[in-house]
């Protein structure tokens, strides 16, 4: 099964070459527990937004929740 990111990735292309961006928007709480919040955007309009304890699982959650928009 792939990521999130990629299948983001290889549906976003499908028609071109997009630029597909994930842009961290903020970081809460100690250091010892963080929350990271990105949004990914694609050709400057934003998809979705998502959090997560690593830069990385906050990216494949906004990939996700992007997926999911497109679904509907």
């Amino acid at each position: 099964m792939k990521d999130y990111k990629t299948v983001l990735q290889e549906k976003l292309q499908v028609k071109g070459n997009v630029k597909i961006e994930y842009i961290l928007l903020d970081t809460k709480g100690p250091d010892h527990d963080k929350t990271f919040i990105v949004e990914v955007k694609c050709d400057g309009e934003v998809l979705a937004k998502g959090e997560g304890k690593t830069k990385k699982a906050a990216e494949m959650e906004a990939a996700r929740i992007a997926l999911e928009k497109r679904r509907k």
